[in-house]
């Protein structure tokens, strides 16, 4: 369901480190990264970490690491004991922490030298994992968690890095001596110690996790990880994610290299994931059960992250990675063999559905770019209207070139682009689509996606697949959504007249547990049950969570339509 707010991937991170090496003289410095994993039985846990960067020569006042106090609605480690310590060839440096400006996707941490450096510096801290509950928001697999006596999560919460932007030699070395006798070390770089070169985002942009991990036998070029036991057979999951990436690979142009995926289990509602370079992780609850079937479409969607990015601000240009992400994950899964033509058209119709009831439909994508961290409803906005306005330009490219040409060329050119360092963002892919179908119609149709006007895109699967109008209700809690994450749980904003309302629920009431709230986002007619305490007393009420009625568009199988005959 997640993506990055700074997720980009392997190729963005190399232009970057393209950028950096060529304003900066000699070979890059180093950067010694150790990690000692303890997971401790009494609450003590957390992740030791040891940085040696080579001779930084700062000055009194420079800043010497960074880390972020959140990230795209994700709180940064909290740092045990003394915090972060630094010291040289000359002792122990005084270090002041202060806070960097804020951005759109988070805000960082900053430690400077009260003195100039000598040689070397050490840092070291105790990053502790971050405490979840059933109460906790779905968000990006950033943070640090511990989980059945390991701890996986993204570097980006946990590991402070230099702040100098500039290429740096890194190396990674793990410390398992606090570690059960089994476990081991994993991250996106590698099983075990690796060494790698690039910005310091490249060490903050990949997933880390050690203990007593488990992964598929024979340490295959794909490769899964895990902690906790999976309701799935791992080794089915893990041979769909080879041959959808093969085919990846081969759509966008690109060789075959390793790929892992972490997998851990949450506490909440709701499926999850994250990608990043040559790597993903995703999150289930247990008590969902979830199956291969329906972690298909998280997968691919995760996967197909891998390749499609525009330069830009992340309101401005998440109908692009997460549009082409769902276009994508649908259409190469199919391609490949392993989406069904029955399930491609089921996977289609749920997307559409989600993309008619979301109560931010009508938002522009810098009003919807404003909420997005903060309410999982409007982080989905722009899943299904990048989807729809792929759709859409698909279809007419397909008609202005009578079928020769498709939105597949503008998208591996845009990839193309961002691999040779040359522009990508918003203009190219203007530049791009104006070329096929006039500037003005390009322009047109971009310009009414951004402002939030309601799609219905048809005929791009003409012959195999069928659009007709469906009435559509949307999805609609009738309270505050922020209710369901707040520390007490409290319903706020209650609608009068709402379904919720009429159930039953009163503003003020204390929202024990919730069931069915997955379900009742994708499906219509699937009810949500709250249980609550009020005045002391708990009880249970069960409500429909839709609102008013919008017109949509579903989507069938045409007469005779088949596997053969559909090559979409």
């Amino acid at each position: 369901m997640h993506r990055v707010g700074k997720a980009a991937c392997a190729a963005v991170l190399l232009a970057l480190a393209a950028g950096a090496a060529s304003a900066q003289s000699g070979p890059p410095p180093k950067v010694e990264v150790r990690l000692t994993p303890h997971a401790g039985a009494g609450g003590d846990s957390y992740m030791g970490v040891r940085e040696v960067l080579s001779a930084p020569s700062l000055t009194a006042g420079q800043a010497l690491v960074r880390l972020p106090s959140r990230m795209v609605g994700i709180p940064g480690a909290e740092l045990l004991g003394e915090g972060l310590t630094a010291h040289d060839a000359s002792g122990p440096l005084a270090l002041t922490q202060d806070l960097e400006a804020p951005t759109p996707q988070g805000q960082y941490r900053r430690w400077t030298v009260g003195r100039a450096t000598v040689g070397d510096v050490v840092v070291s801290y105790r990053a502790a994992p971050r405490k979840v509950t059933a109460a906790t928001n779905n968000g990006p697999l950033f943070d640090l968690r511990e989980e059945a006596g390991g701890f996986a999560g993204a570097g980006v919460t946990f590991l402070a890095t230099p702040a100098k932007d500039q290429v740096y030699n890194f190396s990674l070395a793990w410390d398992l001596s606090q570690a059960p006798a089994q476990a081991s070390g994993v991250s996106s770089f590698g099983d075990g110690d690796a060494t790698f070169m690039g910005p310091a985002d490249r060490l903050a942009f990949a997933f880390y996790a050690a203990g007593p991990l488990h992964s598929l036998p024979g340490k295959p070029q794909v490769n899964l990880y895990w902690l906790s036991p999976p309701p799935f057979a791992a080794e089915v999951l893990g041979a769909r994610v080879k041959t959808l990436r093969e085919a990846m690979s081969a759509f966008f142009g690109d060789p075959m290299t390793p790929y892992r995926v972490f997998v851990r289990q949450n506490p909440y509602a709701g499926t999850g994931g994250t990608a990043l370079p040559q790597s993903f992780m995703f999150g289930y609850r247990l008590s969902d059960q979830p199956t291969l079937d329906s972690l298909q479409s998280l997968v691919s969607h995760e996967m197909a992250h891998g390749w499609p990015s525009m330069q830009g601000e992340h309101g401005d240009t998440a109908w692009y990675s997460e549009g082409a992400a769902e276009y994508y994950s649908m259409l190469l899964s199919y391609r490949a063999g392993i989406l069904p033509l029955d399930q491609f058209v089921k996977d289609l119709n749920d997307k559409f559905a989600a993309y008619y009831t979301n109560p931010y439909l009508r938002l522009s994508n810098l009003e919807a770019g404003k909420i997005f961290w903060s309410d999982p409803t409007a982080q989905t906005v722009p899943y299904g209207r990048g989807l729809l306005y792929l759709i859409a330009t698909d279809s007419a490219i397909r008609a202005q070139s009578g079928g020769k040409r498709s939105v597949d060329d503008i998208i591996t050119e845009m990839y193309r682009r961002q691999k040779a360092g040359q522009p990508y963002a918003a203009a190219t892919w203007l530049e791009l689509v104006g070329r096929e179908i006039g500037a003005d119609q390009a322009k047109a149709a971009y310009e009414a996606m951004a402002a939030g006007q309601v799609l219905t895109p048809g005929g791009r699967f003409d012959g195999c697949l069928v659009a007709t109008p469906k009435p559509m209700r949307v999805f609609d809690l009738g309270f505050s959504r922020g209710s369901l994450s707040s520390a007490d749980r409290l319903i706020r904003d209650l609608k009068p007249g709402s379904q919720a309302a009429q159930a039953g629920l009163r503003e003020g009431d204390q929202i024990i547990a919730d069931k069915g709230m997955v379900e009742a986002r994708k499906t219509e007619t699937a009810t949500l049950a709250l249980t609550i305490k009020r005045d002391g007393a708990e009880q249970t009420l069960t409500f429909l969570p839709r609102g008013e009625a919008v017109d949509g568009l579903a989507w069938s199988k045409a007469p005779g339509a088949d596997a053969a005959r559909c090559k979409l």
